[in-house]
């Protein structure tokens, strides 16, 4: 058994189907069949069974299906340890979200290869409310996220910091304040700021510790759809000071509220025993960047 044969049994119990599986791994499904069935040899059990929705896994499959994803991270984790011990860094998988480029751009991080034109970077920018969790375990080093710190076996630095705000159409009553309190929203209509799936937007508790459950009609995850609802049906939106800086709408008026609701964005790595030269290149120049922004202002 090696990891290639973890990946294809992997792919087969997703897909649920030989054919649909070698598809995806470019090979033949006779290629594919034979392989999982050395596999059921060599553990001395059947992995599969053929029912109704596909090729459904045995309680043996169950099993190795629970164990070979984390046994294909280590494996591949160790590849990178031995990687950075030899001084080969290889490639720096990055991830970010979209509100945190409004604090770090596009073109500064793009500018961190320039800088390092040695280090391969490879970037994606993904919703704020992505699952990042998986992501960080299995493929990327590195990121900047927003409004959280608890993802498993990763560091967090704080680089940024925000808070939640509230927006309204200049024409609505709460447009006469600046700062208004939690407890004034509990008879408006809210479209509050999409989170990851399973998690609650840290509003909705503070609305809760107050003692009532906020009406909420929509989640939104483009700050323009929250900009139109505002002004056309006088929703009040739910949203982050920063973010509201960046897409400054003049139809609307930013409420802060005296109850602090942190938004802030997070420099995320990977927690290994030995660092490598290109996340700690990276961690620095972020770093180093948003400390001048801020000597700036």
């Amino acid at each position: 058994m090696n990891k290639e044969v973890l990946e294809y049994f992997i792919k087969v119990y997703e897909k649920k189907s030989i054919t649909a599986a070698a598809k995806d791994l470019f090979i033949t499904p006779q290629g594919l069949s034979k392989t999982i069935k050395q596999l059921e040899m060599d553990l001395e059990a059947k992995l599969f069974i053929r029912g109704s929705h596909g090729m459904e896994a045995t309680e043996c499959g169950e099993l190795l299906f629970a164990r070979a994803k984390h046994i294909c991270y280590l494996m591949d984790d160790l590849v990178k340890e031995i990687s950075i011990m030899s001084g080969k860094d290889g490639i720096l998988n990055v991830v970010v979200t979209f509100s945190t480029t409004i604090m770090v751009p596009a073109e500064i991080l793009f500018a961190f290869s320039n800088q390092y034109p040695d280090i391969q970077m490879k970037l994606r920018e993904l919703p704020d409310e992505y699952p990042l969790g998986d992501l960080f375990q299995e493929e990327a080093e590195v990121g900047l996220i927003m409004g959280s710190e608890e993802i498993e076996n990763c560091d967090c630095d704080l680089i940024g910091t925000g808070e939640v705000v509230i927006l309204v159409s200049k024409r609505h009553p709460l447009a006469a304040k600046d700062v208004i309190s939690i407890t004034d929203l509990q008879n408006e209509t809210l479209v509050i700021k999409s989170v990851e799936k399973g998690k609650e937007h840290s509003l909705i508790d503070k609305c809760l510790e107050h003692g009532f459950t906020p009406h909420i009609v929509h989640e939104f995850g483009n700050i323009k759809t929250a900009h139109s609802l505002c002004e056309a049906n006088g929703y009040v939106a739910v949203s982050v000071d920063f973010v509201e800086e960046a897409h400054h709408d003049d139809r609307l008026k930013l409420v802060r509220l005296k109850e602090k609701i942190p938004q802030n964005i997070y420099l995320v790595s990977r927690k290994r025993d030995i660092e490598s030269k290109s996340v700690s290149l990276f961690k620095n120049y972020i770093k180093d960047y948003c400390k001048d922004k801020v000597e700036r202002f």
